[in-house]
């Protein structure tokens, strides 16, 4: 029971991400937007579409399903509704079932495509306010990085609210090509989906592709990015710190965190 309802919640953690309710309301233009997609403003209509056809399949699966009386083959018989009868129940349970399970299924991923595609992201405080290191101990400037957090504002947000996250628990990768990055948070399932392509404005201006990942890069101070991410913008990979035993210390396997002195 314990197990079902442990998987239950991690189910609904797509839906209901953890994170701090935030209203967005900055003066300056935030680190990347972009306007919702067409499906993400329709998803309740596609949705209802979604259930329509759903019913109707598993209705005339349920109500019309049938088969030729004796076993005969359909070229054996006329086209009669008396020479027909309903197929066994298992038969027709099991195909409503099937129905029943891509319906849903449908459904569910609409929604969760929509809590999941970054419609703006910032990272506060800015790096502008941060102080400079060659003025202050290395580890103030350091606590001040790890203060930082991300705010997301998803698809399914309205007006400027959206939710936040500590930055140091927040991951960039690397997407199937220049123009997107996926985020991950520690704890949190799945990824966000973030698009680098002519729609996005990063710092109020156009980039787009690799020049747009520069831009969010070097903003993302504090946070992780992944080896691939890193390879792919020319960052140096430093290796694991070691400490006794041979074990990594304060490291993430396979991230690289950017640096902080700089």
């Amino acid at each position: 029971m314990s197990s079902a309802i442990k998987a239950a919640k991690n189910i609904l953690r797509f839906f209901r991400p953890g994170g701090t309710p935030h209203i967005y309301n900055s003066s300056t233009p935030p680190l990347f937007q972009r306007r919702s997609p067409w499906w993400a403003k329709w998803t309740f209509g596609l949705v209802a579409c979604d259930a329509f056809m759903t019913g109707s399949a598993m209705d005339l699966t349920w109500n019309h399903w049938s088969e030729p009386i004796d076993g005969k083959s359909e070229s054996e018989v006329p086209s009669h509704p008396e020479y027909y009868t309903l197929r066994p129940i298992w038969q027709r349970l099991g195909l409503c079932a099937g129905f029943f399970v891509g319906g849903v299924g449908a459904a569910s991923a609409l929604f969760i495509a929509g809590f999941r595609y970054t419609k703006v992201l910032d990272v506060y405080p800015h790096l502008l306010t941060i102080p400079n290191p060659s003025r202050l101990d290395k580890s103030v400037v350091r606590k001040a990085l790890e203060d930082r957090r991300v705010f997301i504002q998803s698809a399914r947000h309205t007006r400027s609210r959206g939710m936040t996250f500590p930055l140091s628990q927040c991951t960039l990768h690397r997407g199937r090509a220049d123009s997107e990055l996926l985020l991950t948070i520690d704890n949190e399932r799945g990824h966000w989906y973030i698009g680098l392509d002519n729609d996005s404005v990063i710092n109020g201006q156009n980039y787009k592709g690799s020049a747009a990942r520069e831009v969010i890069l070097k903003a993302w101070k504090g946070g992780w990015i992944n080896d691939d991410l890193a390879r792919a913008a020319s960052l140096p990979v430093p290796t694991s710190q070691k400490k006794k035993g041979g074990e990594a210390k304060n490291q993430k396997p396979s991230m690289h965190r950017p640096l902080h002195s700089e």
